[in-house]
């Protein structure tokens, strides 16, 4: 039986030296019975070309507000630059690949995101996924390589976080494993990554203070996809071309579980 695997990369952890070139290994050592699919982010790399336009910009709740202008330098670097960094990397380790977004073929359909703290503008949720053209990929040994921006109202590009996008990916496909590559080894608790944390742990662990800031909505996320349908979520740190399969073997307690 084909095992079917999302992989969410950060923007910020391909920046390192030889990351590129280490994932597309990494990817390579994914056994022959598997499919991958990779979702991506860039929120540095945007922040960057922003600053290099003199353009400023302003957060609300945490998330960049994202007007007509920043839309499209948002939708160019994570679907143009970001994007083709890795599918280059990929075709570079003789695999085949092909960059896309979530708004070919109506991959991911966004609503526009709600904040108690103000308009975002242009950031968007995901409410519709349609596999079909990362399928038909599949179907012909091509990695697919997807940027989260996606379709919003009146056709419009909004922006989506990434991680949202692998998790709402997964589901959709039914994936047996998605795993977030993160810059910390996997989930502390009490001063060590814990091996793997059950569905029915998160909420506790959260409440008593165990699990803080930007890893929960990471770990609600990771909870969710398992409860709709996936597998098993990993979130795990790099430590080279072996930081995927090592993630996929339940005896080498690589990063933390989710289950």
């Amino acid at each position: 039986m084909t095992r079917k695997i999302v992989v969410k990369m950060g923007g910020s952890n391909l920046e390192a030296d030889n990351v590129l070139a280490e994932f597309a290994d990494a990817v390579a050592q994914v056994p022959g019975d598997c499919r991958v699919v990779i979702v991506h982010g860039g929120g540095k790399d945007i922040a960057r070309q922003l600053d290099r336009m003199g353009r400023e910009f302003s957060f609300v709740d945490g998330l960049r507000v994202t007007d007509d202008e920043i839309i499209d330098v948002v939708e160019m670097v994570l679907s143009g630059t970001v994007n083709k960094w890795i599918t280059r990397a990929l075709e570079k380790r003789g695999l085949r690949s092909a960059g896309i977004s979530g708004t070919d073929m109506g991959l991911f359909k966004a609503v526009k995101l709600e904040v108690k703290g103000g308009d975002l503008g242009y950031v968007g949720a995901i409410e519709d996924v349609n596999v079909d053209l990362p399928v038909i990929l599949l179907e012909h040994d091509i990695v697919p390589v997807i940027s989260p921006i996606s379709i919003g109202p009146d056709h419009r590009a909004y922006n989506v976080n990434a991680d949202h996008a692998a998790c709402k990916f997964a589901e959709a496909w039914h994936a047996d494993d998605l795993i977030y590559i993160t810059n910390v080894p996997g989930i502390s608790i009490g001063g060590n990554v814990r091996a793997e944390i059950r569905v029915e742990e998160v909420e506790g662990l959260i409440d008593n203070g165990d699990i803080t800031g930007g890893m929960i909505p990471k770990v609600m996320s990771s909870a969710a996809a398992v409860k709709n349908g996936v597998g098993r979520v990993h979130i795990i740190g790099w430590k080279g071309p072996g930081s995927i399969v090592d993630s996929l073997d339940e005896a080498k307690h690589w990063g933390t579980t989710i289950h």
